[in-house]
Parts: C-alpha cells; sequence; structure tokens
C-alpha cells in the first residue's frame, strides 16, 4: 500500500512540474521537493508511535517532493551540457549522458547493497519470528530518518553547491545562442 501511494503521489507532481519550473526554476523546484521530503520523513521519525494512516499519508507527501527532483533531474542533465559547453566551448552531450548513466547505476547497486548492510547493522535476524525492539526502532529509523537526513543533505547541495539556478541557466542559453550566432 505505502508503494502504491508514494508512486500516485510521485504522478500526482507530474502536471504541477512544468508550470513551476517556468515559473520559479528547476533547481528552486527540486529543492524545495527535497525539503518537502525532508519534512515528512522527520515528521514520521519525530511522531511518538505513528499509525499506519499517518505513516502512509506522510510518505506520499514526502514521495509527492521527491517527484519534483526524479522529474527535473534529467532536465538538470541538459543544463550541465550547456554549462560545460558554455566553459570549454565543446559540445560533448554523449559524454555527459553517459558519465550520468554510470552514476545512477552506480548509486543504484551501492544503494542496494547498502541497504541489506544497514538492516543487519541494525540487528534485523530473519531466523526469529519477532524482532526485538532495538531492532524495530532500527529499522523504523532507516525507513524515516535516514531518507530525510539524506534529501536534506540533497537539498542542502542543490541550495549552496548546484550552481545553475533558473537566472543562470537563461543566461547560459542567450550567451550560448550568441557565441554560435557569431561563429
Amino acid at each position: 500500500m505505502v508503494g502504491l501511494v508514494q508512486i500516485a503521489a510521485t504522478f500526482l507532481a507530474i502536471p504541477f512540474a512544468k508550470p513551476l519550473v517556468a515559473r520559479f526554476g528547476k533547481k528552486e523546484i527540486a529543492s524545495m521537493g527535497m525539503l518537502i521530503a525532508s519534512l515528512s520523513y522527520f515528521i514520521i521519525f519525530l511522531l511518538p508511535e505513528p499509525t499506519v494512516t499517518q505513516y502512509i499519508m506522510m510518505s506520499g507527501i514526502g514521495m509527492f517532493g521527491m517527484g519534483f527532483m526524479s522529474i527535473v533531474s534529467w532536465a538538470f542533465v541538459t543544463d550541465v551540457i550547456d554549462y560545460h559547453e558554455f566553459l570549454t566551448e565543446l559540445r560533448e552531450d554523449a559524454t555527459v549522458y553517459a558519465l550520468y548513466s554510470m552514476a545512477r547505476k552506480v548509486g543504484q547497486a551501492i544503494a542496494g547493497g547498502i541497504g541489506g548492510f544497514a538492516i543487519a547493522a541494525v540487528g534485523y535476524n530473519a531466523a526469529i519470528e519477532k524482532q526485538t525492539q532495538e531492532t524495530l526502532h532500527g529499522i523504523f529509523s532507516l525507513g524515516t530518518l535516514v531518507p530525510a537526513m539524506i534529501y536534506l543533505v540533497v537539498f542542502l547541495i542543490l541550495v549552496f553547491l548546484y550552481p545553475l539556478n533558473k537566472r543562470r541557466t537563461n543566461q547560459l542559453a542567450s550567451d550560448l545562442s550568441a557565441r554560435r550566432n557569431r561563429q
């Protein structure tokens, strides 16, 4: 049920993405989505004993926010290609896409492995019928606090380190167009 609600929440973000990006920018919408996701998972973690309904609702809100990052992440690639061209005067679409694709695959492989190690680290034992309270709390933290912290780090990276905000990408497009017209 949680997965279904999360997928639906991501799909709900789709019609909002284009008008919000047009008004505010890709970086701005992605970073706000990450902040929404982070806050929703922090809220779940801080609830004394969240009900299933509360968990499903808050994780749905989190995935709604995360949906914006998922939607615009591919558009970030084209901005990076433009930025690279602006800096180097070389248009290397294939190289940038290949690096992005490889980084995604490596990241997904690492994340898959980390999940198994993390659940073992909190004491999960498949051989016993009932897990200890400490293990249950650890699993709960892995599903709430860890994503909240990761989404917060991504938010901070986007806000403070990623240089391509709406104003900058518009300026890049203008500068590249002018440069191409001179050639």
